[in-house]
Parts: structure tokens; sequence; C-alpha cells
């Protein structure tokens, strides 16, 4: 199929150039075949991009798509609480019926806010019917990204997957029923057990499970400050565990010399301001990564929390890096005289740098001929855009979901004049309804969403972590 994006302000090459050109987008079985003014439409499918910036798809790096159904509910936790009340809590009442639903809402929540790609760290994988239910998620909603077979072990009183080796054969079954088909817009990944939550020897296994199975690694890393916390990437480095597969999300806790050997192993790191700043993580780490050639992505992490989309992502990314370099003048009783990150690099990180983290560089995150039609609209004909002076600027700091026209997933319209084609919001919403309804109302009688924490359960966990690290060493 054959189509033309028509007349758009096209921000065409590196994103982070942020050069704009009036020009047609000329698609070709789901490819950009030619950027150029004036194009031949023939008998082409027309896309009218008059008075629109025409984009590449945002891409997020890391995002519990599971979790819509719970959208809003840690509004004013922290990341303990977040752990007690999600991890320990939530996820114990999750069938696979309600990991479906949050996959396909929160995948059509991400393409209606022009989010065409994403990595899924899918960590509420209860059974195997769980996994397959997260996949067919966001296969009917018909993203692209990679879906990573979350490894953690969900405190169920009755677990179904009784061994951590029974959870590595489900992968593999995984991989074999759904990921088998070359050229998919869907791949798979496998999503680490945090270290120390499992003994080494697990964690050694996980990630020899991705190398077998060819597929990339991600993990939370450094999300903690203790004075028991070990040195994740150390022990990983030492193990022989890190490699350029790898997206580390979070690491605000992470030493310089780790932050160091990630980038010396060629790993990528995600960045979610939003959770970040609320939840006691620390700054998010922008300079302390550009520093060592560490290419910042961005992610959502959970719609639990916040909106789903990389706009907010952007912004706060941008300005809370702003504020942090700021201090050290003002703390000296000096005023800044330039600041450090500029509006085109947060809209890289948000889209070819974010593609490039998933090793999707040459698929995705930019729009030149070669790579797939996965594209976005903003129309800037509301008052809060006009006047149009710096477009990148427009995309970043005043634009948002709702000025999303348009957008397509290898080539294939899924949203069009503003609404997502084939009204599947209403079913989406049904779908998530039903399930938060069913889940609180099954955790009620067991302490609601967020029990009472147990006095010293934090130093338990540490101690525990410590326990199970004990056989790894730092070389």
């Amino acid at each position: 199929m054959k189509l033309v994006v028509r007349g758009g302000e096209v921000l065409v090459g590196d994103p982070g150039d942020g050069r704009f050109e009036r020009a047609d987008v000329v698609v070709d079985d789901g490819v950009i075949a030619a950027v150029e003014p004036d194009a031949a439409a023939g008998d082409a499918q027309v896309v009218d991009a008059g008075g629109a910036l025409v984009l590449p798809g945002f891409v997020d790096t890391h995002r519990h798509t599971w979790q819509t159904a719970m959208r809003g509910v840690c509004a004013d936790w922290t990341l303990l609480d977040y752990f007690r009340g999600i991890r320990l809590q939530i996820s114990t009442a999750f069938g696979p019926q309600d990991v479906y639903a949050g996959n396909y809402a929160g995948a059509l929540e991400a393409l209606d806010s022009g989010v065409t790609t994403l990595l899924d760290f899918s960590h509420c994988l209860n059974s195997p019917e769980h996994a397959d239910e997260a996949v067919r998620g966001l296969r009917d909603a018909g993203v692209r990204g990679i879906w990573a077979y979350g490894m953690f072990p969900v405190p169920l009183p009755e677990p179904v997957f009784a061994t951590p080796d029974d959870r590595l054969a489900d992968a593999r079954r995984v991989r074999e029923r759904h990921f088998s088909a070359a050229g998919d817009t869907l791949d798979m990944g496998v999503a680490l057990t945090e270290l120390g939550l499992v003994p080494f020897d697990v964690t050694r296994a996980e990630v020899a499970l991705a190398r077998e199975l060819d597929v990339m690694v991600t993990a939370h890393t450094g999300t903690v400050t203790s004075a028991q916390r070990p040195p994740e990437v150390e022990l990983l480095q030492s193990a022989g565990l890190l490699d350029h597969r790898q997206v580390h999300v979070h690491c605000n806790a992470c030493s310089n010399r780790e932050l160091d050997l990630l980038a010396d192993a060629g790993a990528s790191v995600s960045l979610t301001p939003e959770t970040e700043l609320q939840m006691g993580m620390g700054f998010p780490i922008f300079a302390r990564a550009l520093e060592r050639g560490l290419a910042p992505s961005l992610g959502c992490d959970i719609v639990s929390n916040n909106r789903g989309d990389l706009f907010a992502q952007m912004r706060l990314g941008l300005q809370a890096e702003r504020a942090r370099a700021n201090q050290a003048r003002l703390d000296d009783l000096e005023m800044p005289q330039a600041l450090t990150l500029g509006v085109r690099d947060v809209l890289r990180f948000a889209t070819l740098g974010g593609a490039e983290a998933l090793g999707l560089g040459s698929v995705c995150g930019s729009i030149e001929a070669g790579k797939a039609a996965d594209l976005l609209l903003i129309r800037t004909d509301s008052l809060h855009l006009a006047p149009l002076n710096d477009p990148v600027a427009t995309v970043v700091l005043h634009a948002g979901p709702d000025d999303v026209d348009t957008v397509l997933v290898g080539g294939r319209v899924v949203k069009e004049s503003g609404v997502l084609t084939g009204a599947p919001a209403d079913r989406a919403r049904s779908l998530v309804e039903a399930s938060r309804d069913r889940i609180v109302a099954d955790l009620e009688p067991r302490g609601g969403l967020l029990p009472p924490a147990p006095e010293g359960w934090f130093e338990v966990t540490t101690q525990l972590m410590a326990q199970n690290l004990a056989g790894a060493a730092v070389s």
C-alpha cells in the first residue's frame, strides 16, 4: 500500500538537529520511500499534513503497561510504598485478563499520545496464561516494541512457577510460540529480577537465558539509596553479565564507576523523570550519563502514578536537569550564565535515542528513507501553540497528547483527526474499569491496595539481598 503524508513541516534526519523542512513523506509498504517536496501521489492514500508538524513516533524505553487499571493509585507514594503496594500486594491479585486489559489499554494510550514504540517491562507474570495475555494485549493494540518477560517472582501463596527454572522454561515457550516470526513489529526481551532479590546464580541464569534466546535485557538498576546497597553494575561486570544489548533503568544511585562500566559495555540507560523525582530516587542522571557517552532515553514508567506520554517526561526531565545544574551556581550566590540541556536534546532522547537504546535505530526513531513509517502529526492551530516560532520548543514545552492529530505505525494509520481508528477506546476503558473493580474487591479483605508496613520490613529485605549476593564478588 502506498501513502503520502502531504504538505507538513517534517522533522528530517536526526531529531537532535531540529531541522524541519516543508516536504511530503512517501510511504510504500509501510516503509518511508522518500522525503521530498511535491511528491507525486498517483493512486496513493493521502494524509493531509498542512499546518502540522510531522515527527517520528516517540519511543518509550521503560513502561510497566500491565498497571494501567491502577491509574493514579501511587500519586502520593514513595518508592518503598510502591514496592509494598504494587509489587508485593496488588500484583498478587492480577489475573491473566487483568494483564491483557492493562496492556491493551496502556498500549492504546501510548499510541494516542504519539508513542509508537515501547519497551514493556512485564513483571506481573503469575502464570503462562498471564504471559500469553500480556503479549496478546500489545498485539491487539498494534504498537511496535519489545515485550520483556519479567522474571520477578510475584509472592503468591501457591505460585504456578514453583522454581526459577519453571519461569525460565516458560520464557522459552513464549519465545517459540509468540516471537518466532522474523520481521515482526513486536519482539521479545528479558526483564531481570532486581539484583539481590534472588540468589546471584538465578541472576546468572536470567542473563544466560536472554543470550540463549538472542533477545535484549532490561533491568532496574541503582534505584534505592542505602548504605547497604551493593555495587550492582560492578557485580554484573565481574560476572561477565554486562553487554551492549541491555537497557538499565533509573541508575540514580549508581556510582560514576558503575556508569563508566555501563558505557564501556555499550549498554543504554532509560530515565523516567516523573517517578524518579517523586518517589525518592533522586535527580535523573542526564548529565552524568552524557559525560560518559551514555545517551539517555526516556520512559513513562507507570501510569499507576503519572500520565503515559513522553511530552511530560521530556519537559520534566529537561527542567529538572536545568534546576540541578543551576543550583550549584546559586549555592555560590551566583546566577547561571547558560543552561545545560536544550529542547533538541530531550526530543532526541524521546525519539532516535530511544530507538538506538532498543537496538532499533535502523528501524525507527527518525524520518529517513528506508525506515519504518512510524509518524505523528501535531496540529499547530491551537491557541496554546501559536505563533509557531521554534517548532522543537513548541513540541517539547507547549504541546501535549491532545495535540497529536494523526499517528502511523509502519504506515498504518492508528489515529486520525484526533481519534484512535477502529473505535477501540470504549472497549479499552470498559476492560480496565472492570479490572480495577475486581482487583480492589479482591484486595479489600487483605488490607487494601497499600497495607500498613510491617515493622522493619525494609531492613529485612536488605539483609536478604546481602545474603543472596554473598556468593558474588567484584573483581
